[in-house]
């Protein structure tokens, strides 16, 4: 429920959206299953109607790249639902995309190294947590991340180990508190951190001034 959610709640168009699935080969099977029936539980359609919950794509060139990223997804793993464009109805004047999942995605396949920002999720199976961590850390992006656990050992090595400036443990990759510092590493951070006590930092450029009051020439420094 939680993949789903981070997935298609905001149309994959939020920067903490979950857009990769790392799930264990003992798992994998009942996983995909279960995001299949949560993304028919999501509609696109209208932002402001309450019968739908998946809104349009923010414009016409990035409803190309999601469609273009998606038709890349076809020939590098298999598709379970969606990928396709809902233009019927209350969805025939906007960019509207089905919720979209691919299972069996390889580890450098582009759709899931790049960033499709778009109502698209990647499975990827692996056999451990090392293999997870791996790949988990192979794309160049690190905002935001989770695991789902109930072994604390696990908790605290993935906390360690992980190159996200955001980590969740048994929640989605979304959301976050004000007070909290927000930002991620690698290709994804740039400066301090915004939120918390940090985001003054972020919104600030410090400035150095040096006053000479004397009227003197100063001596203390080499010219």
């Amino acid at each position: 429920a939680s993949a789903a959610a981070g997935a298609f709640a905001s149309t994959g168009q939020r920067c903490t959206a979950t857009s990769r699935a790392i799930v264990h080969e003992d798992v994998v099977e009942a996983f995909v299953e279960g995001v299949k029936g949560k993304a028919a539980e999501y509609r696109p359609g209208p932002g402001m109607d309450e019968r739908y919950n998946v809104g349009p794509i923010v414009d016409a060139g990035q409803f190309e790249t999601v469609m273009k990223y998606i038709a890349i997804g076809k020939e590098e793993a298999r598709l379970v639902t969606g990928g396709h464009v809902v233009s019927e109805g209350d969805c025939a004047n906007g960019k509207f995309v089905a919720p979209t999942l691919f299972a069996d995605v390889p580890r450098d396949a582009r759709i899931a190294q790049e960033e499709i920002f778009g109502p698209v999720l990647s499975v990827i199976t692996v056999s451990s947590l090392e293999e997870a961590l791996e790949v988990a850390n192979s794309v160049e992006y690190g905002l935001s991340s989770s695991l789902y656990t109930r072994d604390v050992n696990r908790v605290f090595r993935y906390m360690s180990e992980i190159e996200t400036g955001i980590t969740h443990i048994n929640s989605a990759t979304v959301g976050g508190e004000a007070h909290v510092p927000f930002g991620g590493v690698k290709s994804t951070g740039v400066g301090a951190r915004e939120m918390g006590k940090t985001a003054i930092e972020f919104f600030t450029e410090v400035k150095s001034c040096y006053v000479d009051y004397t009227g003197t020439l100063r001596t203390g420094h080499s010219y």
